[in-house]
């Protein structure tokens, strides 16, 4: 019997945490630094940066309790609350644009890490799961934990474009260039499998349909 989407999706979240505490835990071990020695003098740059950032945190905090104050003061004067909020917000775009100059020399540096800390976690949890799912053979821990597996033409492409090109490349890709329009087609990708699952006689998603898979129970007593 095909195992249903509750199972599968567990199964998946389990999976996908431990590729992630791998991936992390490689980055804490050698990848942080490896992608900071890339950048030449990334803790003068980074420990400069940081306190702009937190000066102007700073700043910004005591804008905003001037603000309370004036707009409790101001009291139910509608005129005063007005000039209040304005003064406010021309102060506040000031210092927006004055932190803006501060920190531009820094940005380039820092920011061409962080996207290369993006790509590290990106094509790390991707290079790592297919090493998993193709390994074990899509017999991954979570799928054994949940007493579910794969079943039909199981070898090194079909559990690779099952468990891997269809479940999370295009995701993950489409995540990196934006966090909103990844979450969109996960989500999507979610409701899609649901769908399926639960209107369709085999209970099977598009990809087991394409590859000619599917996911069943390999336990007893259900």
């Amino acid at each position: 019997m095909n195992a249903g989407f509750l199972k599968r999706a567990i199964s998946s979240l389990i999976d996908i945490t431990i590729v992630f505490i791998i991936v992390y835990a490689t980055f804490a071990l050698f990848g942080r630094t490896l992608l900071r020695n890339q950048v030449p003098d990334f803790d003068e740059i980074f420990a400069t940066y940081s306190e702009i950032i937190d000066v102007y945190n700073s700043d910004l905090a005591l804008l905003q309790e001037e603000y309370n104050a004036q707009l409790e003061l101001a009291g139910e004067d509608q005129l005063l609350i007005d000039e209040v909020k304005l003064n406010y917000q021309e102060k506040v775009n000031v210092l927006d644009e004055q932190n803006t100059v501060d920190i531009e020399p820094y940005n380039r540096p820092l920011t061409g890490y962080f996207i290369s800390t993006i790509y590290y976690f990106t094509f790390g949890f991707l290079i790592l799961m297919s090493i998993y799912a193709v390994a074990t053979k899509g017999r991954t821990l979570g799928r054994t934990l949940l007493q579910i597996k794969l079943d039909g033409p199981v070898n090194v492409l079909s559990v690779f474009f099952h468990d891997i090109v269809l479940k999370y490349f295009f995701i993950v890709l489409v995540f990196v260039v934006s966090m909103y329009a990844g979450a969109i087609l996960f989500l999507l990708s979610l409701i899609i499998d649901l769908g399926l699952m639960s209107f369709t006689r085999k209970r099977s998603t598009l990809r087991d349909i394409l590859l000619k898979m599917s996911v069943v129970k390999a336990g007893y007593g259900y």
